[in-house]
Order: structure tokens, then sequence, then C-alpha cells
């Protein structure tokens, strides 16, 4: 499957686990489709999405500065492929996604139930993302991704996922923006 492809359908992304800085990520049949790798304790949230075969980096992410509210993620090769930006109000308020070749996207959502939807030009919801942990888990941040039209590809997918999370991090008041996926 070309990860880098336009993709419909569902990713699960597990919580990172408590110990370890690797998580796989895997369509909604369990096949796994890419593995996260997080630098925790990073103060710009940094991760990459690795091949779930050899290894090989396929992307990296970012917050674009301590604080910051916008995010990028770039290619093997360090040229742009996603940019979010959310608003200053936090996810109840629209955020800006530009998929690079693609038509500018909305993002709009709850934190508190890390519940996010994309919209595209004309306010049609593209995509969703939505916590699947039960209520009270010491792993609380399990999300499922479900692009129900082509805007952009499961690696798109992935980063702006744990961009949405690292988002989240930070609206919990951590001074450490801790990666988790």
């Amino acid at each position: 499957m070309n990860v880098f492809a336009p993709f419909t359908g569902m990713l699960l992304l597990p919580d990172k686990a408590p110990f370890g800085s690797v998580s796989p990520v895997t369509l909604a049949d369990g096949r796994p489709i890419a593995t996260i790798r997080w630098h925790n304790w990073s103060m710009s949230a940094r991760y990459e999405i690795l091949d779930p075969v050899n290894g090989a980096v396929l992307a990296a992410g970012s917050r674009n500065g301590l604080g910051s509210r916008e995010f990028q993620l770039t290619d093997a090769w360090n040229r742009p492929l996603l940019s979010l930006k959310l608003s200053r109000w936090g996810a109840a308020r629209p955020g800006t996604l530009a998929v690079v070749g693609g038509r500018p996207l909305t993002t709009q959502g709850n934190w508190t139930a890390r519940q996010f939807t994309v919209t595209d030009e004309q306010q049609r919801p593209v995509a969703r993302i939505v916590n699947n942990s039960p209520l009270l888990s010491l792993r609380p941040d399990g999300l499922v991704f479900e692009l129900m039209a082509p805007v952009m590809s499961v690696v798109h997918a992935i980063g702006l996922a744990q961009s949405m999370r690292a988002a989240v991090e930070s609206e919990r008041g951590s001074g450490v923006s801790i990666s988790f996926g």
C-alpha cells in the first residue's frame, strides 16, 4: 500500500506505551501501516513516522517553536507535506490545515473529549479523529482517524493526529510537550 497516496478508511493510533518510544499504527483490520517514534521530553513535540517493515523514516513532524500552535510535517528529504495552524483559543475555534498538493481544510474539535473534525472549503466533513480509550484510563489518548474523503494520505493523517495530540498535551498544562501516540 502506498502510504503517500490519497486514502479513505480508518486508522487506529493507540496511545503511547507507558515504557518506550515506538507505537504501531494499524488499519481497521489490524494490519500494520506505519510506526510512530517519539522523541520523549521534546520541547517541540518531535516524532517520526516509520515504515513498519524496515523502519525507514517516511516523514517527521514537530511544533514550529516552543509554545507555538503551528505544526509541520516533512518527508524524509525535509520537503513540506502538511502544516497545521491552530487558533490561540484552542481547537474549539477553527484551525487551518494545509496539505501540500491538496485543497484548504479546516480543523475544529473538543480538547477534553479529544474529538476533532476536518472539513473542506464548503464545510463538509472529510475526516474525523475520535478518542477510543476507556474513561479514566492510564493511557487516555488512543485515537481512531476516519477519512471519509481522499483529501490526504496515511502519512498526512498520522501527522495531523500527532499534531493534535501534541496540542492536547499543551492544553493539559504540561510544561514539556511529551509526544504520545
